[in-house]
């Protein structure tokens, strides 16, 4: 009965001991299923990084689809057609000083306004000359405000519009 006792004791301390090493089963079962909540919350958030990536993705391209309509309808809007035969120019400046004016005309070449010129304007009885600075001509009243916007928006320059006819289509000479 002794062995029987020592055996018994034996046992029981090693069953102990064990269970005291260990998680117990239901804790084991509350670990697993902790662990499946975290699991599927990091599932339920990566599927949410996933949709926010796409839609920012898919809201850039839209944009930059947007972006790129714009672009192109303003450069059909900018694009400047050129008549020489038109009855409308856009008067940029005017001057008393023939030379001032030729000056400014190649100011306006440098710019990329190669049919930049001059007219004479005004009554030499009395001296009053005026050499108006002119920037092509164009066969609309559409097209002339094209013009003189794109000169508002990238030089800052104020115009008008100036009717062409009766004026020839020779410009000043240079001296």
């Amino acid at each position: 009965m002794k062995t029987f006792s020592i055996y018994l004791l034996t046992t029981i301390t090693l069953i102990s001991m064990l269970s005291a090493c260990g998680p117990s089963q239901q804790e084991q079962q509350r670990q697993q299923r902790e662990q499946a909540r975290q699991d599927s919350l990091e599932q339920v958030r990566q599927r949410q990084l996933q949709q926010q990536r796409l839609d920012s993705i898919a809201k850039a391209k839209k944009q930059a689809e947007a972006d790129s309509l714009e672009a192109a309808k303003k450069k059909k809007e900018a694009q400047i057609q050129f008549d020489p035969n038109g009855p409308l120019a856009v008067q940029v400046e005017a001057w008393r000083s023939r030379d001032k004016a030729q000056g400014q005309v190649s100011k306006w070449k440098e710019r990329g306004f190669p049919n930049a010129y001059v007219v004479k304007h005004g009554n030499a009885e009395t001296g009053n000359i005026w050499f108006r600075v002119r920037l092509g001509r164009v066969a609309s009243q559409t097209m002339a405000d094209r013009l003189g916007e794109k000169l508002q928006d990238e030089y800052g320059e104020e115009y008008w519009v100036a009717s062409v006819q009766g004026e020839g289509t020779t410009p000043e000479p240079a001296d």
